[in-house]
């Protein structure tokens, strides 16, 4: 709980921070992924839930692939601000990545991810300048809680953010990954997501 508490004042921090275009602060990445793959120099000992194989073109927005499948879509509570305000922007990326197992090159090579969510309850998401897997996106209120579920066609990419913190423009939100849904680990992951207007670039994010 105590964990939980530092980083509801780490997520205030970074919100209060700002969102503007200059992404210069997480420093530069020596070793960048290589175009066809989806990899991490140092993951020998230890591979992050975003590194997984990439789907064919054909799979990419497919119910069922080869890497996994999402469930039945559901119309999403367009009356909640939440909803509206996942839909409403183009894209939402992560600025900022913390993953309790990883080491700093795989936390900073964690930013870039993006979601693009739909009104129909469908959502695609990727890396960078590329897809790499779509599927159904669920809004759950629980007592103070706004969980976002994500089921996805690649399984490793299922995950259940607890939506902890919304910035006062509505231009950034702080998340932490609940453990109950996705690839069982007690690890703990928590993410600065930013709204874009286009996908992301390694330029803008000091890479």
């Amino acid at each position: 709980m105590n964990y939980q508490f530092t980083f509801i004042a780490l997520v205030l921090g970074l919100l209060l921070t700002g969102c503007g275009d200059d992404k210069t602060t997480a420093g530069k990445n020596p070793t960048p992924l290589s175009d066809g793959e989806m990899t991490v120099a140092d993951t020998a000992r230890y591979q992050p839930l975003y590194v997984h194989p990439l789907l064919s073109p054909d799979e990419l927005n497919a119910e069922n692939t080869a890497l996994g499948g999402y469930g039945k879509i559901l119309p999403p509570p367009m009356d909640r601000m939440e909803a509206q305000l996942l839909t409403g922007r183009p894209y939402w990326v992560m600025e900022f990545y913390h993953d309790s197992y990883g080491s700093p090159q795989q936390r900073l090579e964690g930013q870039g991810q993006w979601f693009h969510f739909n009104p129909d309850g469908t959502f695609t998401g990727g890396h960078w300048d590329r897809q790499t897997h779509a599927g159904a996106w669920y809004l759950v209120f629980e007592d103070d809680h706004r969980y976002l579920t994500l089921d996805s066609n690649v399984d490793r990419q299922d995950a259940k953010w607890d939506m902890q913190k919304i910035s006062g423009e509505r231009d950034a939100m702080g998340w932490v990954r609940s453990g109950d849904f996705g690839p069982r680990t007690p690890r703990t992951l928590q993410a600065k997501v930013i709204e874009l207007f286009d996908m992301p670039t390694r330029a803008q994010f000091g890479q």
